[in-house]
């Protein structure tokens, strides 16, 4: 993974989740929820609880954007 993949996921707007090395998927909602490191070597992902996960970016293997949920009361016929 890189910074910039990560930069312009962030900038998209839209919420993605990021996956890891280890199966474990995180998240975001929200622009609020990340933030990278100065030198970009890893990344914080935040929850509604205020607790908050470090992330290098050596471990990651892909981030897959969030589609929205459909409440599913239209039928197609």
């Amino acid at each position: 993974m890189t910074r910039s993949r990560i930069e312009s996921a962030i900038e998209s707007g839209a919420a993605f989740t990021l996956g890891m090395a280890d199966g474990r998927e995180y998240p975001v909602p929200h622009r609020d929820y990340i933030s990278i490191s100065p030198k970009g070597t890893f990344v914080t992902v935040y929850d509604d609880d205020e607790r908050f996960v470090v992330l290098p970016l050596l471990t990651m293997t892909g981030l897959a954007s969030t589609a929205p949920k459909h409440n599913g009361s239209s039928s197609k016929q």
